[in-house]
């Protein structure tokens, strides 16, 4: 297959975050290596949106896509056929990039026989990584290895855009996240290469890392598709015994709520 651009930023957004989508675009505008364009999944603020990627379409290559389904999940699905860059980073709208970031996913892919690359984010206001990280390189060899990824860790190679999201999963859907920890499983289970790299090619500020109510539900599903009762069972008890957080009620409904629905 032939392609178009060396990568794809694939940016789903609900069109209600201007500032920080310039900045996104901004960000873009100074990579130091211009081998990429954009794909812009619009569920809202339409006018918004296209005036951004109108301003900056001379810059870099912009596909702008309106859509009507509101989701997280449905957003990147309408996308994904528009990526016709050989690696698609998934993006948000509320992301920026260090200027170096197009050049070190590319030379991951080069160095490396990998299908997918994660790296790190950081929360350049804060001066401080998003999570905490591995120290060295490390290509995964264990499913388990994959239940702590954002999605703006996530850099894949273009045939891997058929697994898709599942739309069951992520922000305005029944199950409000964990649709990028399904995507990863998937590509994994049918025999991805992924590989971590602790290298920072991402910023965003940190948000809360406690688990709101639906979260822990969505997770509860998300184990309910991926690994079953016994596994379901004992991260549970992990939790309860490491967090001291008692999750059985609310990782069981949503366990229950994913078998009750297929």
């Amino acid at each position: 297959m032939e392609y178009k651009q060396k990568i794809t930023f694939l940016v789903p957004t609900l069109g209600d975050r201007e500032e920080e989508i310039s900045r996104l675009f901004e960000s873009l505008k100074h990579q130091s290596f211009t081998d990429f364009n954009v794909v812009v999944a619009a569920q809202g603020g339409f006018d918004t949106v296209q005036k951004i990627c109108s301003a900056y379409s001379d810059f870099f290559s912009i596909k702008y896509l309106p859509l009507d389904n509101k989701g997280l999940s449905k957003a990147r699905n309408g996308g994904l056929p528009f990526c016709d860059g050989e690696i698609i980073v998934l993006s948000d709208d509320d992301c920026w990039y260090p200027e170096n970031a197009t050049k070190l996913i590319v030379d991951k892919f080069s160095q490396n026989e990998i299908d997918i690359a994660l790296t790190q984010i950081y929360d350049k206001p804060n001066e401080k990584l998003y999570k905490q990280y591995g120290l060295s390189e490390q290509l995964l060899t264990s499913s388990f290895q994959l239940l702590s990824r954002s999605s703006i860790e996530i850099s894949f190679r273009n045939h891997l855009k058929e697994i898709g999201f599942d739309e069951n999963f992520g922000v305005g859907a029944k199950f409000v996240c964990c649709e990028e920890i399904d995507f990863l499983l998937n590509a994994y289970k049918n025999g991805a290469r992924i590989k971590y790299f602790p290298e920072i090619t991402v910023y965003h500020i940190r948000k809360a890392l406690t688990s709101t109510k639906n979260q822990i539900i969505a997770k509860g599903a998300l184990y309910s598709k991926n690994f079953g009762f016994f596994v379901s069972l004992l991260i549970c008890f992990r939790d309860l015994i490491k967090k001291k957080e008692n999750n059985f009620s609310l990782f069981f409904k949503g366990y229950r709520d994913y078998k009750n629905q297929q």
